[in-house]
């Protein structure tokens, strides 16, 4: 027979893949059909012309971070390295990312969060907040200057800016989905191992 608690954390383990799945199905969708700005030559008069619309596009958030963050705030053991590591990669090989930079830039990240809330059960939603913006903020600064040594292209600092701030908008949004709709709460004292360590 299963022990209930093994068995509790590897069906939430499987709904963190799903929702993780999801996620990167998400960004990937073509959502923004507007053309860019083409120029093209008039073959009767050899004009310079264009074709399309410029728009301006607004850097939404990083939902796989704030997602990993809030399951490792609340349950650690229900989002293992092992688990986290593979999400990432698959994203990097999605959306033709640098391999590995950007998990490896963010396990360290994820692993201050973990130790955070193995270090303590009360952690308030702000605090959380805090933490959790500030570990993602340095590991873009840190990925930014990986792209910088390597000339690999980047964004410009604008839109890693607005990328920020739109992913710390998201996450008090993040909280609540993980809160009230995937029931993925803090664990109780009695929840708690011998080590002390959250289940």
């Amino acid at each position: 027979m299963v022990d209930p608690i093994t068995w509790r954390r590897f069906q939430y383990r499987i709904v963190f893949l799903v929702v993780s799945a999801l996620i990167i199905f998400g960004q990937l969708l073509p959502l923004n059909t507007t053309p860019d700005v083409l120029p093209l030559i008039d073959p009767v008069s050899g004009a310079l012309i264009q074709e399309g619309g410029s728009y301006f596009s607004l850097p939404g958030p990083d939902w796989l971070f704030c997602l990993t963050a809030a399951f490792l705030m609340r349950r650690p053991r229900w989002a293992p390295v092992v688990l986290i590591v593979f999400v990432h990669l698959l994203a990097d090989v999605l959306y033709l990312r640098p391999l590995g930079l950007w998990p490896a830039i963010s396990l360290v990240a994820y692993e201050f969060l973990r130790r955070q809330t193995n270090a303590s059960n009360e952690v308030s939603v702000p605090l959380e907040i805090a933490l959790v913006m500030g570990a993602f903020t340095a590991a873009v600064v840190v990925n930014g200057l990986f792209h910088l040594i390597f000339a690999v292209p980047h964004p410009s600092l604008g839109t890693v800016l607005l990328h920020v701030l739109t992913t710390a908008i998201a996450y008090p949004f993040v909280i609540a989905v993980t809160h009230f709709i995937l029931r993925v709460r803090r664990a109780g004292v009695r929840e708690l191992d011998s080590d002390g360590v959250i289940g």
